[in-house]
């Protein structure tokens, strides 16, 4: 059962994660923002969502969190 249940949250994460991802591209396409703008909009979501985390460091080490952060998630993609 421990499985049935893990398997099922795996599934709600990643639809929540597709959902949300929707969600700013229908925002991106609301306000007419070219992919150029959208990847800059995306890059600043994600070094404020650091920068909450990680108050006290500064913008280069969150840069260097966030890079870090990236490697490993793409790292762990590879590997499924």
């Amino acid at each position: 059962m421990p499985e049935q249940t893990f398997i099922l949250d795996k599934a709600k994460r990643k639809a929540k994660i597709e959902q949300t991802v929707r969600g700013f591209l229908n925002v991106l396409d609301e306000n007419r923002l070219e992919m150029e703008d959208g990847l800059v909009a995306w890059n600043m979501l994600g070094f404020t969502m650091f920068q909450n985390s990680y108050p006290n460091e500064s913008h280069t080490a969150i840069q260097q969190r966030m890079i870090e952060y990236s490697k490993t998630v793409f790292a762990s993609r590879q590997k499924n």
